[in-house]
């Protein structure tokens, strides 16, 4: 082929790769292909990295209407993501997204109350995070479940916190039982996961 008096060589194959068909893929920058292996050089950080928590402990609310940091002493898989007490720390700057199953429990009978549950980022409470759930007068156990997604920057820490006007709500461990045996039930579980 010539242009402008010069002239190069070019060719591709056919069919390239799209986001929805199956087809040749070109290898860029950082990448290499040996006997049709793909490879990434450097060190990883682009991966998804993630923390999966737990904590195995009841957490109780002492004083009404106060906020209680949700502690997290369990690491279950980690790569770049780490906890220690009440924080949640990312290594690395991306968008993150947090799930969450937090077990409440009433332990004595009484008036319906709520419980509230929101998140903090580096020590400020992120706004419109919070949710609310209704905890009826009786004895009762309710897991709920929720989800953040929001930019963190390296070095950036979350918390999630709750709080109940009523000292009877707490956050319940439940041990490992028997007919039929399994695991225990942790008191909160938590996952942050890098998602770009």
């Amino acid at each position: 082929m010539e242009l402008n008096g010069a002239s190069f060589n070019m060719s591709f194959k056919s069919p390239l790769a799209t986001t929805t068909n199956w087809g040749v893929v070109r290898v860029g920058d950082g990448i290499t292909v040996v006997d049709g292996i793909i490879s990434t050089g450097g060190t990883p950080t682009a991966s998804l990295n993630y923390g999966f928590f737990a904590d195995t402990t009841t957490q109780t609310n002492p004083v009404p209407d106060t906020a209680n940091l949700i502690t997290i002493n369990t690491t279950e898989t980690n790569d770049q993501v780490t906890v220690l007490g009440s924080q949640i720390t990312v290594t690395n700057t991306g968008t993150y997204a947090q799930v969450f199953t937090l077990s409440f429990e009433k332990v004595s009978p009484g008036t319906p109350t709520t419980a509230s549950i929101w998140l903090r980022k580096n020590g400020v409470d992120v706004p419109n995070s919070s949710q609310s759930i209704d905890v009826p007068n009786q004895l009762s156990l309710l897991f709920v479940t929720g989800n953040y997604t929001l930019d963190l920057l390296a070095g950036d820490n979350i918390e999630l916190v709750w709080s109940s006007p009523d000292i009877d709500v707490q956050l319940s461990f439940l041990p490992a039982a028997v007919a039929p045996v399994r695991p225990s039930t942790p008191s909160v579980k938590v996952s942050l996961i890098r998602i770009s």
